[in-house]
């Protein structure tokens, strides 16, 4: 593990600096008041994102609890309180020392083009077929692999019998349904289904089901911090390997100052292969969304098949969202197989119910999906599909990282006319020599704020270079008071950092 690489250099030093500056703005100095800035435009009621002290979310929580606040919950892993605000609470947390910041909650969507399944006539995509999949299978199925899926939920359904191993609501809207929308279940059918008839890409690996989005494919990002701080934590028992996000949010910012992106790189460092969808805001320049904007995770982005196996006739889907990012990242990293893609149906499911009563677009309305299966756009399926890509590619290479992972993606990626973005090759991907990706890239500021509370392994005139990083268990790491300037950054390289070793509960 640990194949990100660059030298940081003066880049870094001068990171350091800016960070240490930040470190020191946001502590509070003895015998001075304090309040806490306010991000985005928070008002009493809404939910915020309170970002506090190592160690103390659970004391701040239950001083907010206190003040008034609702829906409180301490998210120790990632020093996060996420709470409804009442207006003494905002007071009380803002005068708070603990607290380093508070924000507005952000609205997140699923990244399916239309509300409701397609038509049941006209022509599917032959999806996997087309990347390759079942050549794959000859070497690899996801065995031994398990892909988290932050979605909407994934029911119960033939196909996919054995194949969840554990789910988690974290959006307490006292849905009766596992999946109340059919959307997480049909991402799940395209990486692990294991019908007679129908199979995902990667058919033998284990599902664990993290539901962060309502029936309608909207959620808040609290909810999504919630399930982080899950998956940091068990991880390694549930043998977890790649992370399915099939939403987004509008990028705002920088990575480095965006929540989402210090969060998605936590689960990348810690050994998970992250696949996010671009969105479908294309084909305007600069509409990939957050996380995909990041640039260490796997973006993928959709083209259009014409439903044929034909290779000649492909094209990026108008709809899928371009880079480059905001920091000026090519995205996304790689083009699946996007528009009309079959997988798995859950009848009375908000997207099931929409088609039968005859909702959205007249000439779909009269002839709703039928079946165990049916019909989607967007590049929330082509996500899956990359998922599950990935899931075989680790089982065919145990050792591989999530830089290797995605550099195996983007290797064996074929021509796609119009685009540089390579279109998704499962079988040459187990073979291929890993490209050469994440090279020189900083991990956001975001995430080394969280790092920056954790324990000081620092001495007068160490360099990272020295540092044995076997056994370290972040929890105990802290950079507070580090001093910067006895810190030699000349020659810091990331080739030595074994990722795999870190402990990222924080606590």
């Amino acid at each position: 593990m640990g194949d990100v690489t660059g030298q940081m250099g003066d880049s870094a030093r001068r990171l350091g600096a800016a960070f240490l500056a930040l470190a020191l703005l946001l502590t509070a100095l003895p015998g001075t008041s304090w309040t806490a800035p306010i991000e985005g435009n928070l008002a009493a009621g809404d939910y915020a994102l309170v970002q506090v002290a190592h160690g103390t979310a659970s004391a701040v929580a239950a001083k907010a609890t206190v003040a008034g606040a609702t829906d409180v919950a301490a998210l120790n892993t990632l020093d996060i309180v996420t709470a409804r605000l009442s207006t003494d609470a905002l007071r009380s947390l803002q005068g708070d020392s603990r607290v380093s910041f508070i924000a507005t909650d952000a609205v997140i969507t699923a990244s399916g083009k239309r509300e409701r399944y397609e038509d049941a006539k006209g022509r599917p995509s032959p999806g996997l077929e087309l990347v390759d999949a079942h050549l794959a299978w000859d070497h690899a199925t996801g065995r031994g692999v398990t892909v988290a899926i932050m979605d909407t939920g994934v029911a119960e359904h033939p196909d996919l019998d054995g194949s969840v191993i554990a789910r988690v609501d974290f959006v307490d809207d006292v849905a009766t349904l596992l999946d109340p929308s059919g959307h997480g279940t049909f991402v799940a059918g395209l990486i692990a289904a294991h019908g007679r008839t129908f199979k995902g890409v990667a058919p033998d690996a284990k599902l664990v089901s993290l539901r962060v989005l309502d029936q309608n494919g909207n959620g808040t990002m609290h909810s999504v911090l919630a399930a982080f701080d899950w998956l940091l934590k068990n991880r390694t028992p549930m043998h977890i390997k790649v992370l399915n996000l099939s939403f987004g949010a509008p990028q705002r910012s920088s990575y480095h100052r965006e929540l989402l992106a210090g969060v998605v790189e936590s689960a990348w460092f810690a050994g998970i292969t992250v696949v996010a969808a671009a969105g479908n805001d294309g084909p305007k320049a600069g509409t990939v969304a957050m996380p995909g904007a990041d640039p260490f995770v796997i973006t993928v982005g959709s083209f259009a098949d014409q439903g044929t196996l034909a290779l000649n006739d492909d094209r990026e889907s108008p709809f899928s969202s371009r880079g480059p990012s905001r920091d000026g990242f090519a995205k996304p990293d790689v083009l699946a197989p996007g528009e009309h893609i079959v997988s798995l149906r859950v009848p009375g499911t908000a997207l099931d119910r929409d088609a039968a009563g005859g909702k959205g677009d007249s000439d779909n309305a009269d002839v709703p999906a039928a079946g165990p299966y049916a019909k989607l756009t967007g590049t929330s399926a082509s996500t899956a599909i990359a998922a599950g890509a990935a899931a075989l590619v680790l089982e065919e290479h145990l050792t591989y990282s999530a830089t290797q992972v995605k550099g195996a993606l983007v290797a064996s990626g074929r021509h796609v006319v119009g685009t540089k973005t390579p279109g998704l090759d499962v079988d040459d991907a187990l073979t291929v020599r890993p490209a050469r990706v994440n090279a020189g890239l900083l991990p956001s500021r975001v995430l080394l704020r969280v790092l920056a509370a954790s324990g000081n392994v620092f001495g007068p005139g160490i360099t990272w270079d020295g540092i044995s990083w076997e056994g370290i268990s972040w929890e105990a790491v802290s950079w507070e008071g580090v001093a910067w300037e006895a810190v030699s950054w000349e020659g810091v390289t990331w080739d030595g950092v074994t990722w795999d070793s870190v402990t990222w509960e924080l606590r």
